[in-house]
């Protein structure tokens, strides 16, 4: 008799219901179209706070939107913790997946991906460096298959920060990947903006996780303080090169939650949940409105919350 009831009770949750060909079903209050369950594949870049919350916001933003997992979306979900050559392999696996829309965290992940789908829709996040890489024009207009959002990186407020709370900072020094283009981005503009705030960037560059002790004795001698950028190899060892500046009492700095967790000094704070919902604005604009995904503008966001 229970299980009877128990089967009455799940079947007045669940009501399906065909209006014009739309498939609708009806879960608690709630009502969503089924007419097509959507599959979207999600590649990483790396293990870490601010990707998950990415990908947890994007979710979540999906979800506002009437798209739900289990419902009329099925996800599938790889990281590949930095690693391009997994970063590759997840690419290829995904095509067995028959993806309608596909989503990458972090330049490794759509580096990757791009390069084994040209077709299928494409949305970034966390890709600063994305006019660069040519997957936009200066305007935020996509170019081929991949739209996204663009979190700014707000080289100037963390330089200002400095300037203003440790005036004695003059030489500042960066460890970054050779080859990881994405940290020569942050180079570049900390350079550039840098000049004007009195301060003379200092790098060196590393090959593999293992070098980043190497790295620093090498360049702690030259500068007054360090500050961590983005870059998937280095922030495995964060903690570390925080540990070890702040042994010879000089200031770390970064740009990533990751790095304030490691004991950085942080200038600006963002929720990177918000990167992840915008980002499901664009996917509903695709995969719900159809629209081409040349018509879906890139977004640029700084997501500052103090």
């Amino acid at each position: 008799m229970k299980k009877i009831i128990s089967m009455i009770i799940a079947a007045s949750l669940i009501v399906f219901t065909f209006s014009c060909g739309k498939k609708e079903t009806s879960v608690g209050t709630k009502t969503f179209d089924v007419s097509k369950n959507y599959n979207i594949c999600i590649s990483s870049s790396v293990d870490n706070t601010e990707f998950d919350a990415m990908r947890k916001g994007f979710v979540v933003g999906l979800k506002d939107l009437g798209l739900v997992e289990d419902i009329n979306v099925t996800y599938h979900y790889e990281n590949a913790k930095g690693n391009e050559s997994y970063a590759r392999q997840i690419a290829d696996a995904f095509k067995e997946k028959n993806p309608d829309l596909l989503v990458t965290i972090g330049s490794t992940a759509t580096e990757a991906i791009k390069e084994k789908f040209d077709k299928t829709p494409i949305v970034y996040l966390a890709v600063s460096n994305a006019e660069r890489l040519g997957y936009c024009d200066a305007d935020g207009n996509p170019k081929g298959n991949l739209t996204g959002v663009i979190d700014s990186q707000l080289f100037e407020e963390q330089l200002d920060f400095i300037q203003k709370n440790y005036t004695d900072v003059k030489r500042l020094g960066i460890i970054y990947t050779s080859g990881n283009n994405l940290s020569e981005f942050f180079i570049d503009y900390f350079k550039f903006y840098a000049t004007s705030y009195g301060i003379d960037i200092y790098t060196v560059a590393i090959k593999k996780a293992d070098d980043v002790q190497l790295a620093i004795n090498n360049i702690l001698p030259k500068v007054d303080a360090i500050t961590l950028i983005p870059d998937n190899i280095v922030d495995t060892k964060a903690k570390e090169v925080v540990d070890a500046v702040k042994a010879s009492n000089k200031e770390v700095f970064g740009m990533a939650i990751s790095h304030k967790n490691a004991g950085a000094n942080v200038a600006v704070e963002r929720d990177y949940r918000f990167v992840g919902e915008k980002a499901a604005l664009l996917a509903k604009e695709i995969l719900v409105d159809g629209k081409k995904v040349s018509d879906v503008k890139t977004v640029k966001e700084d997501f500052k919350v103090n």
